[in-house]
């Protein structure tokens, strides 16, 4: 189950819906800004092809 730190949920909020559902369906926990943006990072990695984790 994914959880949004209520700090960080206005930047969660403003990026795209299907980007806030591609995370939420991740079921990851999200305390930081850090969090949010290693999320991202692994995201983009992902996109790639390079398949970071």
């Amino acid at each position: 189950m994914s959880y949004v730190n209520p700090a960080i949920r206005p930047q969660f909020d403003s990026m795209p819906a299907e980007l806030r559902e591609h995370i939420l369906q991740l079921g990851i926990k999200l305390d930081t800004m850090a969090d949010l943006m290693g999320c991202l990072e692994r995201i983009v990695a992902e996109g790639d092809g390079n398949g970071a984790r």
